[in-house]
């Protein structure tokens, strides 16, 4: 009865924490294009994603051992982040980006559980699917930035209106974005094998997030009509 109160009374605690994390990554997309310059720039933009993140997993941690997951996860990512901002080195960029992956993964399993187990449809379970949508988004992306660092070549550039682009961070993002909401390819396309198969992967994930998500709002609404009625 202790551990089930105590558990109560975080949830009671935290509620309201997805609408900050939402806005931040919205934030996070919206200033990035202006803080991609190597050095410092890009590691205050990298820390500030790392630190909306771990946030975010904090507030709808109901164990401890999930946020110390997050942080040990977050620890060697942030190391290598920074490492590679002042210093790029292809042989710290992926390290870099997998230990980014991972935690980037487990913070989207995270807060997609605790979306998942909401038991009423409150503004607050909004902003969290939201949350949730931007930051498969962002899983994906790095993801392709992976696979661009391994097999450079992997996605291409209409070189007509980017003559002499190299692919970057934001390239991945923006090509993650336009996969994910079925938006449609203009100025990226997929051209290995790799990379198509990621970008399949991605479009039917977002897809099936939204079925599902949409579903389960739904049941949680019908349950909470049967309720008053009854």
């Amino acid at each position: 009865m202790a551990t089930q109160s105590t558990i109560t009374n975080l949830r009671r605690k935290r509620q309201g924490k997805f609408s900050p994390l939402f806005f931040a990554q919205v934030l996070l997309v919206a200033v990035s294009p202006y803080l991609e310059k190597p050095g410092l720039p890009v590691l205050l933009l990298r820390l500030f994603a790392a630190v909306t993140f771990l946030t975010g997993v904090y507030a709808v941690s109901e164990k401890r051992a999930q946020w110390i997951t997050a942080l040990a996860l977050a620890i060697p990512a942030g190391v290598l982040n920074a490492l590679s901002a002042f210093h790029p080195d292809s042989q710290i960029t992926v390290p870099t980006l997998i230990t980014t992956i991972l935690f980037l993964a487990y913070t989207l399993a995270t807060l997609l559980r605790a979306v998942l187990r909401a038991e009423i449809v409150a503004l607050d379970t909004i902003y969290g699917a939201l949350s949730v949508y931007l930051l498969i988004a962002f899983v994906w992306g790095t993801a392709y930035m992976l696979l661009e660092t391994l097999h450079p070549g992997a996605l291409a550039v209409n070189t007509i209106r980017h003559p002499n682009q190299q692919i970057d961070w934001s390239d991945c993002m923006f090509y993650s974005f336009v996969t994910l909401t079925s938006l449609g390819y203009g100025d990226m396309v997929p051209v290995i094998s790799q990379s198509r198969s990621l970008s399949i992967l991605e479009a039917v994930s977002g897809i099936m997030y939204v079925a599902i998500l949409i579903a389960r709002l739904v049941s949680l609404y019908s349950t909470a009509n049967r309720r008053q009625k009854s």
